[in-house]
């Protein structure tokens, strides 16, 4: 079914450009997230589409549906291929270590503001900054099946 929606107008024979469907993997997992949060919580959560973190991590779905998009269609030995694995160690490296020693510091600054006698308004403006911005091996896990299967699920249809 995804494979027929993206074909090329004029030809079956020539594939999707790579880039679209890791777009594609990238949009339907958010809209995934949609329907996750909003069953989890009984209510429409939009939000969720402009969320970077949760469940399942669109930075982990868009390197895993472009590593197995690579490896099917160049090989595993390509060039590509090489590529398209570095990338994803790099982003899920930095979704889940370096956003999560930012979310650790926010954290701390946050009980600073909190406990500073003088700190007023400035208490509710560090509130806000105190969203998840980290990924756990869960969301990870996740979102590399969800860029596996999709990319799979667009090459082979």
């Amino acid at each position: 079914m995804a494979a027929a929606l993206l074909t090329d107008a004029g030809s079956k024979e020539k594939p999707v450009a790579i880039w679209l469907i890791v777009l594609l993997a990238a949009v339907a997992g958010q809209l995934l997230k949609v329907l996750l949060y909003s069953v989890a919580q009984r209510r429409l959560v939009l939000a969720a589409l402009g969320q970077s973190a949760g469940l399942p991590s669109v930075h982990a779905s868009v390197g895993g549906s472009l590593l197995t998009l690579c490896a099917v269609r160049f090989g595993w030995q390509s060039p590509e291929a090489a590529f398209a694995l570095v990338f994803l160690v790099i982003t899920v490296f930095d979704a889940m270590r370096v956003r999560a020693a930012a979310q650790k510091q926010r954290y701390l600054v946050y009980d600073l503001v909190r406990l500073a006698p003088a700190a007023g308004s400035r208490r509710r403006r560090v509130v806000n900054y105190l969203d998840i911005i980290a990924h756990t091996p869960v969301h990870v896990a996740a979102g590399l099946v969800w860029g596996f299967l999709f990319a799979l699920a667009c090459e082979t249809g």
